[in-house]
């Protein structure tokens, strides 16, 4: 057991918008988000107003209040909002991408060995189906450069890839992937691309009309704050035509037609409607954008930048405690960072429940593709650099 530190530090002047344990040094937004009191309290009003009257909101109010989310979504990823759909997270999305890209046999799916594991798990499962494969190419980590990154995936694709799968924001490693130059380079090789942007919006600048991705999908419950079941999927435009949910309602026998009455294309209608449900997380991601843009002069941009900023603090607070060099360029990260603890002699398991237990401190520990054990931090609005100062001297103590 390492000795405990005496003092927890002080979160941020924000920590009291957050219903996060105080006697917590919380360093993890990147797993799962976390929601302000604010945006909670909206998510409570749509629920009250669906529940005030349920006909006329699922018949005719939850349609508008969906676009006003498809409108403030589409503005901060860049996008035409109609190309954009709800579903309950990124898995969700990779899987209703799984189920609607045709596939042959003997054709190859080409994902990183970072890849998430449940995305990954459903784009076996179509390729099984399919008579497909999955081809596993290995992210370099540490020395991480964007070149060596697009050296690396290019050399996997083979004749038979057909599909890629990218991560915008590596989950594990931290470090974003140069997808402005790796999807016009695979398209170019006859391969279209899914952007899993689970760490997406909120997180780092996005801009997908331009990148212009096969599909995206990505999470509203992370980075933006919004609740829990708050994600989105985007379809190119050339692709719409036929991309069902995975589940069928009331209107698949002719969603074109019933399109025409909620005035929107089959793609949206069949999305936005796909059986009785608690839709208030999608109704709620543009209270949390609106929130969230508040708090800062530039809004969404002014928030991204200062929570890199405050990553990167962080990382140097480690990097000396570690005595170790930034195994990825600032420039490939956002407001996660993860490093190799190598130096450290207990097993991964033993160094993340001493810091919980012991200090208090909840970090992903875990071990990188290559085996080796990493650590990986977060930044969020009520986090402080004294936090990660203290998470230094914990370090610190685990070695000694």
């Amino acid at each position: 057991m390492s000795p405990p530190l005496t003092t927890l530090p002080d979160p941020s002047g924000f920590a009291p918008h957050f219903v996060i344990d105080p006697d917590i040094v919380y360093l993890n937004h990147g797993s799962f988000g976390a929601c302000s009191e604010e945006i909670l309290r909206a998510q409570d009003t749509h629920r009250r107003n669906a529940e005030r009257e349920l006909v006329d909101f699922y018949v005719h109010n939850a349609w508008p209040l969906l676009d006003r989310s498809r409108r403030a979504l589409g503005s901060l990823v860049k996008c035409a909002p109609e190309d954009l759909v709800f579903v309950h997270n990124a898995t969700t999305g990779v899987a209703s991408i799984a189920t609607n890209h045709h596939l042959n046999p003997g054709d190859e799916i080409l994902i990183t060995n970072a890849a998430y594991p449940a995305c990954a798990n459903n784009l076996r499962r179509a390729a099984d189906r399919a008579g497909a494969s999955v081809n596993v190419v290995n992210l370099p980590w540490p020395n991480v450069t964007e070149d060596l990154i697009i050296d690396t995936i290019m050399g996997a694709v083979t004749p038979k890839t057909k599909l890629c799968m990218l991560s915008l924001v590596v989950s594990s490693l931290g470090y974003r992937l140069p997808v402005e130059t790796l999807i016009p380079k695979l398209r170019e090789q006859g391969i279209e691309t899914i952007l899993d942007a689970a760490h997406g919006p909120g997180c780092i600048p996005m801009d997908i009309e331009t990148w212009n991705p096969a599909y995206t999908t990505g999470n509203a419950h992370k980075w933006l704050c919004a609740p829990k079941g708050a994600a989105f999927l985007h379809v190119r435009k050339d692709l719409q035509h036929g991309f069902r949910p995975l589940v069928l309602s009331n209107d698949a026998r002719n969603p074109e037609e019933a399109g025409k009455r909620t005035g929107r294309s089959a793609f949206n209608h069949e999305f936005d409607y796909a059986g009785t449900d608690d839709v208030s997380p999608y109704l709620t991601i543009a209270d949390a954008i609106q929130w969230l843009s508040s708090l800062f002069d530039d809004g969404m941009e002014g928030l991204m930048a200062h929570n890199h900023a405050l990553c990167m603090r962080g990382r140097d607070a480690l990097l000396d405690v570690l005595n170790i060099e930034a195994p990825v360029p600032e420039s490939m990260l956002g407001p996660l960072c993860t490093l190799p603890i190598g130096s450290l002699s207990q097993n991964v398991n033993d160094i993340k429940a001493a810091l919980r237990k012991d200090h208090k401190i909840e970090v992903p520990v875990w071990t990188a593709p290559d085996g080796s054990p990493i650590l990986r931090i977060s930044a969020q609005l009520y986090n402080t650099e004294a936090q990660y100062t203290y998470l230094a001297r914990a370090l610190d103590t685990l070695r000694a």
